[in-house]
């Protein structure tokens, strides 16, 4: 369990869906290049998390002493050598896809260290790191793909989302950013305004998610995901920490993990139709 909870497999997963979500609406038709891709994407997805705690171990001994690592139930020395082997395995299962691919996987294996090492203390540009990488992951299931720019759509839309509750995380966090100096939106220009931006980023979502149902072909269901699972958390969190920030920042910032994932679902479910159906007749 030690091992599990260090990799987070749970959000590594959501990694692999969201590469296959690329693969799917990008008119991906064969089942093992989308299990290549949401495999390559988890591997590379646990090595994240996996490098983020071997390099946070002595901000863990204080902070959270109950972690594998800092508890001492798994040794360092282990810990880099998954997170090695995690790497080298999700670049070599890359290898067999376009070319393209691994260099995408190569570039956000260096951006998830680099983040933990430095840029997540940075706050602001630490948020675009980790937009980023969430826009790269399903436009890298779109690169394997027939028509690779339709996965730039639920990409951008991944990236607003992230961004969003990283502005709001922002918020939940504010004192003690502010101890450590971190530069969060929050901490530099103050809370109200950085609710004000992290809602204005959400609503573009809200604003533009019907878009894809007109003008990308989605069927009915993307409708349906998009505005119970997307629109609708987005506008109750926003609410709440509008109303409120200091007392509905940590529910606002959990409520947004639902649109996380259901904007995926949305664009996998509306592409089925025309990609998913063949996918077991290749």
């Amino acid at each position: 369990m030690d091992w599990l909870g260090m990799l987070r497999i749970g959000n590594a997963a959501v990694i692999g869906f969201a590469a296959i979500t690329g693969y799917t609406v990008s008119g991906g038709r064969h089942i093992w290049d989308a299990l290549l891709l949401a495999l390559s994407a988890t591997l590379i997805g646990c090595y994240g998390n996996v490098i983020n705690d071997v390099l946070d171990i002595e901000i863990d001994r204080i902070n959270k002493p109950w972690r594998p690592l800092p508890s001492g139930r798994i040794s360092l020395p282990s810990a880099k050598t998954c997170a090695a082997l995690l790497l080298i395995a999700g670049i070599a299962l890359s290898l067999v896809l376009p070319p393209v691919c691994p260099v995408i996987v190569v570039i956000a294996s260096f951006l998830l260290y680099a983040y933990s090492w430095k840029v997540k203390k940075t706050g602001f540009p630490g948020n675009i790191v980790i937009s980023l990488l969430s826009f790269m992951v399903v436009v890298y299931g779109g690169l394997a793909a027939p028509n690779p720019a339709r996965s730039f759509v639920p990409g951008l839309y991944a990236f607003l989302i992230i961004l969003g509750r990283e502005i709001y995380k922002g918020v939940e966090d504010v004192e003690g950013d502010r101890r450590h100096r971190v530069k969060t939106i929050a901490v530099s220009i103050g809370v109200k305004p950085a609710v004000i931006i992290g809602t204005l980023i959400l609503f573009t979502v809200v604003a533009i998610s019907p878009l894809p149902y007109f003008y990308m072909g989605m069927n009915i269901a993307y409708l349906l995901s998009a505005f119970l699972g997307v629109d609708l958390p987005i506008i109750i969190a926003s609410i709440k920490i509008i109303r409120n920030p200091v007392k509905y920042a940590w529910t606002s910032t959990r409520i947004l993990k639902i649109p996380l994932f259901m904007g995926l679902l949305a664009f996998f479910l509306g592409s089925l139709p025309l990609n998913l159906a063949i996918y077991f007749c290749n």
